[in-house]
């Protein structure tokens, strides 16, 4: 599905696309609720971030789902030995969701279309907005929603929206490594994410620190950024789209256009510390010769003088102000594994190691968030905890730009993220000596590749018995094997994807296959297949408990 747009990174630019492409892209597209906009029928408010080319809608649902309790428990043991100890209810229970949505402007109209279409329990009146389109598609969103469009400064809401995603999302953070195993190196949430350094590379460069949940200061930044990139590649190339700039430039090999410090010294200059094969001038040999160089070599020197550029300012700053973590984010990033290895390896050269570039799961979403969070400040939500529902989100898949645009997504070019509220804030056992260092994990499955096999094969070998077990758990619904065989699908999906793309929610262990097994089965309302099972072992132990340790 292509369309005839011209998409500028960060909120600097627009789109343009003619009214028939539009009209043919949104005649061309369905959007399955189930999929994309799920439980849009109980949204209760709504955020929005628009930029140059992506649109990230934020909208708060509550969910009704099953929930298996504990109703009565005989402390004592004493009852008669055929009756259990305990009796387990299953009652329905609502809770909140956080939904986010990121999919190309080009499908805006239809999307307002659809969501419209399918609003039925809202109360709200007023939709917060963010980023450079908020103010270009104010009349539009106004009139197809029926909702006053309310305008929040975009660098506090990409603040509140990191924050939050340090603060509650485990995993969230990671270092690039292009030719370790596995490449991506996921960091553990740390107690007190503050002070940290944000590099937001949009069409130019915002250079951030953040001090705390509510102060933050922009301490410097560059017009040489991913617009840079963009529009020079464009002169230099013909190319257009900035993914194709990117798929140039992977096959591009830069030693053929930069001046290398051996083309000037014939070697290392050892006593100033220079090796060889460092860059002494981008571009340089394009003004010595008269050939023709190739436009992937170009893209791919041009990637190089951009990202070393920001590397080097974004070092000076975190020496400057004495920060040890950098954050990068912005359209630039976009989780290509080519850009964030450029980023990398200036920041390790500039550093000697000592700072290391950190990347984000969710950074395309952190406006969006902060804008929701603005929106709902009178309820507090950093009062809660919560976390990411492996069930309903896309995760971190492969952007490589070798890989077509259009066969990267997820849902046509759409993307998802949901977050459950857990109604108490969880808390570090204060009995940790060392909460920051602490992991609850004996493997690293994405390090692992036997052992990521073997569990993964284990999990998908004990499908059809955990289907026969959900189906059985309820045995007066008409509708439970068709229920299970949804969940079936849906769970060897996200195991077919893991097997693939281990890094998709973070460091893959075997708590994390039976977390989203369990949203898995939650999605289809089968709260806890095994229930009975564990009632029945449970009450066997419970009444010899008293004669084994007596004995």
């Amino acid at each position: 599905m292509a369309a005839d747009c011209t998409k500028a990174p960060g909120g600097g630019g627009g789109v343009r696309t003619s009214r028939s492409t539009r009209d043919n892209l949104d005649k061309s597209i369905t959007l399955p609720p189930d999929e994309i906009f799920r439980n849009l029928e109980n949204a209760k408010s709504f955020a929005i971030d628009i930029g140059g080319s992506l649109t990230k809608l934020a909208y708060y649902s509550t969910v009704q789902h099953k929930v298996a309790k504990v109703r009565s428990f005989d402390h004592y043991g004493r009852g008669p030995d055929d009756e259990p100890l305990y009796e387990i209810s299953v009652q329905e229970e609502i809770t909140a969701r956080l939904h986010f949505v990121k999919f190309e402007n080009a499908y805006i109209e239809t999307c307002l279309d659809f969501i419209k279409a399918h609003l039925v329990n809202t109360e709200t009146k007023v939709i917060k907005a963010t980023g450079g389109g908020a103010h270009k598609f104010k009349s539009l969103i106004e009139k197809k929603l029926g909702l006053k469009v309310d305008k929040e400064d975009e660098m506090t809401c990409l603040i509140k929206g990191c924050n939050f995603v340090l603060r509650n999302i485990p995993h969230e953070a990671f270092v690039y490594v292009k030719h370790a195993d596995p490449e991506f190196r996921f960091q553990t949430t740390h107690p007190d994410i503050f002070p940290y350094l944000l590099v937001n590379i949009g069409s130019g460069v915002s250079i951030v620190r953040v001090e705390s949940e509510d102060q933050f200061e922009r301490i410097g930044g560059s017009s040489i950024g991913g617009g840079t990139f963009w529009g020079l590649g464009a002169l230099l190339t013909k190319t257009k789209r900035f993914d194709e700039l990117l798929q140039l430039a992977s096959k591009g090999q830069h030693t053929n256009v930069d001046m290398l410090v051996r083309d000037i010294y014939g070697g290392s200059y050892e006593s100033l510390g220079l090796t060889g094969d460092l860059i002494a001038s981008s571009f340089g040999k394009s003004a010595t010769t008269d050939k023709e160089f190739t436009k992937e070599d170009m893209a791919k020197s041009l990637l190089h003088m951009i990202s070393n550029d920001i590397g080097q300012l974004a070092c000076l700053y975190a020496k400057l102000h004495n920060l040890s973590r950098v954050y990068f984010g912005g359209f630039f990033i976009r989780g290509h594994p080519l850009t964030m290895h450029t980023i990398t390896y200036s920041i390790n050269y500039f550093t000697k190691g000592e700072v290391q570039a950190l990347f984000l799961r969710h950074e395309g979403y952190l406006g969006a968030i902060g804008t929701f969070l603005k929106g709902a400040e009178e309820d507090n939500p950093n009062q809660y905890s919560w976390g990411e529902n492996y069930a309903g989100s896309s995760g971190l898949m492969s952007t490589s730009p070798e890989v077509h645009p259009m066969q990267r997504a997820r849902s046509g070019t759409f993307d998802m993220l949901e977050m459950d509220r857990l109604e108490r804030q969880l808390v570090n056992l204060p009995l940790l000596l060392d909460a920051s260092s602490y992991v609850p994990d004996t493997v690293d499955l994405t390090e692992d590749a036997m052992a990521r096999e073997y569990w993964l094969s284990c999990f998908e070998d004990a499908l059809d018995g955990v289907v026969k077990r959900a189906v059985a758990s309820q045995p007066l619904a008409l509708d439970a094997a068709e229920r299970a065989e949804k969940f079936r699908q849906k769970y060897r999906h996200k195991l077919q994807t893991l097997r693939h793309q281990p890094f998709a929610y973070g460091s893959l262990t075997v708590r994390s296959l039976l977390d989203t097994r369990e949203h898995c089965l939650n999605e289809f309302n089968f709260p806890d297949p095994y229930s009975k099972v564990k009632q029945r072992e449970n009450d066997v132990a419970l009444k010899h408990f008293q004669k084994v340790v007596q004995a």
